[in-house]
């Protein structure tokens, strides 16, 4: 049979804390209190405004969880939380699972239709936050008073008790509320924990939104573990940003999208530098990991990396891969390895019958890493998870992934695609369904079809195709970010008088026009060679790979995204001859805001191109040299 063997039978990390272990029956709560008794003036977390205890962290998640319960916080109630990531946030979760409500986490980025929707579909009963929402009862953490905890513990705090909801893509046009169990989630941190060797000592990189499932990985384990969370600034920093926190905040395990990974090896690659000396392991995952990334990152570090793999549904990482030293794996894309403690990986044919190494199947996940189902949507549930066949516990579940994977001889196993539509956009799960349901909601347009393609450069891109009446690009895009997160916010559309069909009536995607990104040239303009606006807009040519960019386009709006402002920031930094902070490219996006921000605050004028272009040339001689020492050195020469 091709079950994978797992963690829990090879031995490398110890016995699973699932049913029957030795923490079974155990909450994420508990695990923490445990912590604050043991280290109760240690820090627990640490932000861009400063830092709190694990005495502290506890005691202001007791006196909100007070109020929680007075307000009717209990077991399998709902709460919402829309705050910006930081302690506040963390002693938010941390008060609703100790009232012994479920939390959702609300990402203050998402559109109000679409947060409406998430707070109805979960029936979400309390609001914390500083919203103003006037269908359910709001709780101000800024606005309260020093309350204390009701001495009453909230009874019934079940292992099966709802711990979270978090909504993923839905290819139905709704995205899918994932119910998560206390189970589970203790089972997840402290297996994760081990895997990622957590002691007292180290400290976390705190990086995901709170939307993100990821934000759970890197802040529960932690605080199980006695660790220290460290909260990254909340933009997408850059590399060399994110570097210099790393150090200053000493840093020793960070947890980052797979995309950014490989944005980051780029650049060290084109301005290479020595890494914080603290970091000793890189947890990457949300996308598809490549061994040409890993060689990369092996070419400026010997830290270890850990390539994981999981879903909203398998409680974030179920299945992981490190990898130390030198070698590297055979094929383009890196393995996902082996279950998670307490997990079961099965790789089965369109028959359920296993399939044999070497072969490729569907990913059948299974064990204490399974959610409870999608809230409220029994047949959902029931057609995604499915009744275990080879398992010897009464009532066992698979989840059917959708990913295709391959059992490779090592027993470990590889990513090979996916069995549907459904696609990672930069480290996020996106049903292309669902963004064609919402075009097909404005009144211009007829049919649609939403898919994704590949960009040698950026990875995935999705591109929209339309048929309709009077409609605009420009106005199908601000209808979609009405609705959908930036995300699933289409970079191209192409306006067609009808969708290709192959002869069973299906959409004929092969005769679909793939709308290619124009190469970077200079469009005739009246600025001068060296004027800032025009020096601006030349970087976000070459990084989009667009023909013109006008001074009023939104970075955002034509085919930007928060990964390629790494490329930006990089570039342009160099091209001016100073830094500009990743977070001066958010709140600028537009070429004319940016450079007026850049005039005003860092006196910034035209003649800035001049000595841009000299600071640049002096970066690129040094790379050159280091280049030249590096073959020397291979070659068996000496300094």
């Amino acid at each position: 049979m091709s079950k994978v063997r797992g963690r829990e039978d090879d031995g490398e990390t110890g016995t699973s804390p699932g049913p029957g272990g030795e923490h079974a029956g155990a909450c994420v709560v508990r695990l923490f209190e445990k912590q604050v008794r043991a280290r109760p003036r240690a820090v627990a977390v640490a932000d861009d405004n400063g830092y709190i205890t694990y005495g502290e962290l506890d005691a202001a998640a007791n006196r909100l969880a007070g109020v929680l319960g007075r307000r009717g916080a209990a077991a399998e109630t709902v709460v919402a939380v829309d705050l910006p990531r930081g302690r506040a946030l963390v002693t938010a979760l941390l008060a609703v699972l100790k009232s012994g409500a479920a939390y959702l986490p609300v990402d203050p980025a998402v559109p109000a239709e679409r947060r409406g929707h998430q707070l109805e579909t979960a029936g979400a009963a309390l609001y914390i936050g500083p919203g103003d929402e006037d269908t359910i009862e709001v709780i101000d953490p800024a606005a309260l008073g020093p309350a204390g905890l009701s001495e009453r513990r909230p009874a019934g705090q079940a292992a099966g008790d709802l711990a979270y909801v978090i909504f993923t893509s839905g290819s139905t046009g709704r995205p899918k509320p994932v119910a998560v169990t206390r189970a589970s989630l203790a089972h997840h941190a402290v297996a994760i924990g081990r895997s990622f060797r957590l002691t007292e000592a180290d400290r976390v990189l705190q990086f995901a939104g709170p939307g993100f499932d990821v934000f759970g990985e890197e802040v529960f384990p932690a605080l199980t573990a006695g660790a220290r969370v460290c909260v990254a600034p909340s933009a997408v920093p850059s590399p060399v940003e994110l570097e210099e926190y790393l150090r200053r905040e000493r840093v020793t395990v960070a947890n980052l999208p797979t995309p950014y990974w490989d944005q980051w090896v780029r650049d060290l690659d084109a301005e290479p530098r020595r890494l914080p000396e603290t970091l000793r392991l890189l947890v990457v995952g949300s996308d598809t990991g490549h061994t040409r990334t890993l060689a990369g990152w092996r070419r400026h570090t010997s830290v270890s990396v850990i390539n994981a793999y999981g879903l909203t549904e398998t409680t974030i990482t179920a299945v992981l891969q490190e990898f130390t030293g030198p070698s590297l794996p055979d094929g383009d894309a890196l393995p996902i390895g082996r279950p998670l403690a307490g997990a079961r990986a099965y790789v089965l044919d369109a028959e359920l019958e296993p399939v044999r190494v070497g072969g490729t199947g569907e990913l059948y996940l299974g064990g204490a890493v399974l959610a409870r189902g999608y809230l409220g949507q029994p047949a959902l549930t029931a057609d995604r998870f499915v009744p275990d066949p080879f398992g010897d516990v009464p009532g066992g579940r698979l989840y059917r992934t959708g990913d295709l994977a391959t059992l490779r001889a090592d027993g470990t196993l590889a990513f090979a695609g996916r069995a549907d539509d459904q696609v990672k956009i930069r480290g996020q799960r996106i049903e292309p369904a669902e963004i064609s349901a919402v075009l097909c909601a404005h009144p211009g347009v007829r049919q649609a079809h939403v898919q994704a393609v590949d960009d040698v450069t950026d990875g995935k891109r999705l591109v929209a195709y339309v048929v309709g009446a009077g409609i605009e690009p420009a106005h199908l895009r601000t209808h979609l970010a009405g609705h959908l997160p930036a995300a699933m916010v289409p970079a191209s559309y192409v306006l067609l008088d009808e969708l290709p069909l192959t002869a069973q009536g299906k959409i004929d995607r092969g005769a679909l026009p793939v709308p290619a990104r124009d190469a970077p040239d200079v469009p005739p303009r009246t600025a001068a060679p060296h004027d800032l606006e025009e020096r601006i807009a030349a970087v976000w040519r070459e990084v989009l790979r667009v023909g013109r960019v006008g001074p009023d386009d939104s970075f955002f709006e034509i085919g930007g995204h928060s990964l390629l402002l790494v490329q930006v920031q990089r570039k342009l930094s160099g091209t001016l001859g100073r830094h500009v902070p990743a977070v001066t490219l958010f709140a600028h996006p537009t070429v004319r805001k940016l450079a007026a921000h850049l005039r005003e605050d860092h006196g910034l004028e035209s003649t800035v191109g001049v000595r841009g272009d000299a600071r640049a040339g002096e970066r690129r001689s040094a790379y050159a040299r280091l280049q030249q020492r590096r073959s020397r050195r291979s070659a068996g020469g000496g300094r």
